[in-house]
């Protein structure tokens, strides 16, 4: 597992470093500087003679490029800073580094912010010779989109054709992941120091770090000071097991999935669910499913159980199918393609309403519980428990009333105050999915695997089949919140193992299916 921090969370540990745990600030900066010396060397090897030019900033930031560009100086590179901004700003730290820099012989020039735009130009029109260019302008701390005239230096340096590299985050990213896209400089590396940063990870500030990679300079597990970092993500099986599977056991000991799913319309979504469940290790599978589908989906899965109905069944008959269902069946798993008429707003409400087995709510049911006040005023008072639903961002809209664009610029605390509010566990489905749970604030999962071949028709259905089939069959070894994030965890690493027998292109959700039991197997 790793953390992921926000920008206040890194002060706090920086200042329990220095003033709790007495390591001196210039040591941590020494430190950072030493390790991005190391990672910056070992990135630009096998270059001949490169001119490094480093862009600092006044505050801290800019004395880790200035640390960095003195040991670069010490080791024979051809390097030299500029210094841009208001020196009248300067930080302590970045006054002692340009000090050091000074009585070792670093070319170290200055523009005050009215020649900033001036060096922006010589830099995109490569007057300035610079193979690489380090960007340590702003830190961490910056909150604000970059104002000119530095939008316009990071606009230059964008369009330098040099290799450009970020200390600790790019200039403009914002190190808490909020917020629209806006003008950052565009690293091919950045070099992160302590943790790794929520900002660095999420979109958009995730497109604008290249290579990123995380240095040791002190600031660690021990720098913790007042509880664990909100955010974090897993990084192999071993932070959350897969359940265990017995060597005396039978179909019945790994979970009994009652999968609703599919219409007149659509059976792929209720094939592929299904498919994916009864490859993450699900024990038995009933489908119920429009009477259209029985010979396709029969032919397809023979290893699941039926029940049919057409849109003549009697309400009575489709209940008593239900409840029969309830009885056998340690959860469900509603939503992918029944649409959103009078039988699915039946089958949605018997699940959310008159049943209380672990639910797992999907596309079409997802729509059909916003406009339910039924269902929805059960979910907002906590009556009914034990629900995990996985919308893409579409649909989370549609269930939350905010734009698209809204969801994506606070993703970082949307999707958990949403989980909080209806009291459920949410895969909210990205590029960088986000899992929360109502109850667990001090906790909020980043995914990080998967690939944009992954965006394809299909993928979100492989998912709620993956979270389905673990709900039912950990026998309690997972709560849902942990089966969330390790669903999602493996849905994205069979997205990668796709890719490599594949490629993203042109990657089906077949594909993803194929990939499951190559996946588990490692484990």
């Amino acid at each position: 597992m790793r953390y992921l921090v926000t920008a206040d969370e890194m002060r706090r540990y920086d200042k329990y470093t220095s003033e709790v745990l007495n390591v001196p600030d210039i040591v941590l900066m020494e430190r950072a500087a030493s390790g991005a010396y190391d990672v910056l060397t070992g990135e630009i090897k096998d270059l001949t003679d490169p001119r490094l030019l480093v862009i600092c900033g006044y505050g801290n930031n800019g004395g880790d490029g200035i640390a960095l560009a003195r040991m670069l100086f010490q080791h024979h590179y051809d390097v030299r800073v500029i210094l841009a901004g208001d020196p009248d700003k300067a930080s302590a730290l970045n006054l002692k580094e340009i000090s050091i820099a000074e009585a070792y012989g670093v070319s170290i020039t200055e523009a005050d912010v009215s020649e900033i735009a001036d060096l922006a130009g010589n830099i995109s029109r490569g007057k300035l010779h610079a193979d690489v260019i380090i960007d340590a302008l702003f830190g961490v701390g910056l909150s604000r989109p970059l104002r000119e005239p530095y939008d316009i230096l990071a606009e230059g340096i964008n369009s330098s054709g040099a290799y450009i590299v970020s200390l600790d985050i790019p200039s403009g990213v914002c190190a808490d992941g909020a917020g629209p896209d806006q003008i950052c400089v565009n690293a091919d590396l950045t070099i992160t120091f302590g943790f790794i940063k929520l900002g660095q990870i999420l979109y958009p500030g995730a497109e604008h770090c290249g290579k990123l990679v995380c240095v040791d300079m002190g600031i660690d597990e021990f720098s913790i000071c007042d509880g664990r970092p909100r955010y974090r993500t897993i990084t192999d099986f071993s932070d959350i097991g897969l359940p265990a599977r017995r060597t005396f056991s039978n179909k019945g000991t790994y979970g009994k999935l009652l999968v609703i799913a599919g219409s007149d319309k659509i059976c792929g979504a209720a094939y592929m669910a299904s498919k994916a469940a009864f490859e993450t290790g699900v024990g038995m599978i009933k489908l119920i499913t429009h009477a259209d589908n029985r010979e396709s989906l029969q032919g397809m899965l023979p290893e699941a159980m039926y029940s049919f109905y057409d849109d003549n069944t009697p309400d009575e008959e489709l209940k008593s199918d239900l409840e029969e269902s309830s009885d056998w069946c340690d959860g469900i798993l509603i939503g992918p393609g029944i649409g959103t008429g009078r039988t699915a707003s039946i089958l949605t409400r018997w699940a959310l309403l008159d049943c209380d087995k672990p639910v797992l709510i999907d596309a079409d049911a997802l729509k059909i519980c916003t406009d339910d006040v039924d269902i929805a005023t059960a979910l907002r008072s906590g009556r009914r428990s034990g629900v995990i639903m996985t919308p893409h961002l579409g649909e989370l809209s549609y269930m939350s009333g905010k734009s698209v664009k809204e969801i994506r610029e606070t993703l970082n605390v949307m999707p958990y105050e949403f989980a909080d509010r209806m009291h459920v566990t949410i895969i909210a489905k990205d590029a960088r999915s986000i899992i929360a749970s109502s109850g667990c604030e001090a906790a909020v999962y980043v995914n990080t695997t998967g690939n944009n071949g992954m965006a394809t028709a299909g993928s979100g259905d492989v998912l709620s089949g993956i979270c389905a089939g673990l709900m039912v069959q950990n026998e309690g070894q997972l709560d849902l919140f942990e089966t969330a994030v390790l669903a999602a965890y493996i849905h994205g690493s069979c997205g990668d193992a796709a890719a490599v027998e594949h490629g993203v292109r042109g990657m089906t959700a077949t594909d993803i299916i194929s990939a499951i039991r190559t996946v588990l197997g490692k484990d």
